[in-house]
């Protein structure tokens, strides 16, 4: 009789358990959540390491919203003069267009999306903006990233161009904060992205230093954020693109 009480005691605490166990979704909306800046003005730069060879370049860029679309202006000053205007809305692919240092305005097309972004690790895909609702999202499992203890999330895209095959996401179970991100092509891990020394600005998490790193030797990049202002007043001007 007591065997059966315990195995049924048992039964109720697993069961209760599995009922209260959090999905991949609600997980990814549990992140997308957190508190965000409206808009956003900073100086960063960005290192490549391929080989011994090692090249800098600093870029300003400013970021705002407009309900759930995200416009983004990026300007490199040193070594070379380029700009990029991104245009990221809920459900559709992402709009990016790119200034020469000649002054040529060219629209980045979705097949380049998957192409070197600066000559850097990443992708011209990776300046995006994502939305939580143009991905599936499965709980796959907990593991450590950066010491910190995480879920695992497969994210697969629902519709659109498709640079990466999946992503495997690395969420911070205590404060659901983005650890890294496992990126594949064509089913195999390509790249790793590890978001570091995070710091809370104006109640928002900041990753001030992002290392994207190749699984095949190649090299990596890494983007430190040297300054960063949240809700600032950004001009609607220069995210325009008529005025770019």
């Amino acid at each position: 009789m007591k065997k059966a009480t315990a195995a049924c005691i048992v039964a109720l605490v697993m069961s209760l358990q599995s009922a209260y166990a959090l999905t991949g979704q609600e997980i990814m909306e549990k992140n997308d959540q957190l508190p965000e800046a409206q808009t956003a003005e900073q100086v960063s730069v960005l290192a490549i390491f391929k080989g011994k060879r090692l090249e800098k370049k600093e870029f300003s860029g400013v970021l705002k919203k407009y309900g759930e679309k995200t416009r983004k202006h990026m300007t490199f000053r040193y070594p070379t003069r380029l700009e990029f205007l991104v245009w990221d809305d809920p459900g559709k692919d992402s709009l990016q267009w790119i200034k020469l240092s000649s002054g040529k305005v060219r629209k980045i097309a979705s097949s380049d999306k998957g192409n070197a972004w600066v000559n850097s690790h990443f992708y011209n895909e990776d300046i995006s903006s994502y939305d939580v609702n143009d991905f599936n999202y499965s709980l796959i499992g907990e593991a450590e990233a950066n010491g910190v203890m995480c879920y695992k999330i497969e994210s697969r895209k629902k519709k659109g161009e498709q640079v990466y095959s999946k992503r495997i996401i690395y969420v911070a179970k205590d404060t659901c904060v983005i650890q890294r991100v496992e990126f594949y092509e064509k089913g195999l891990h390509s790249k790793t992205c590890n978001f570091e020394k995070i710091e809370k600005i104006k109640g928002i998490y900041t990753p001030r230093k992002v290392v994207m790193e190749r699984t095949d030797g190649r090299g990596k990049s890494i983007l430190y954020v040297k300054t960063v202002k949240y809700n600032v007043p950004v001009p609607d001007s220069t995210l325009r693109r008529e005025s770019f």
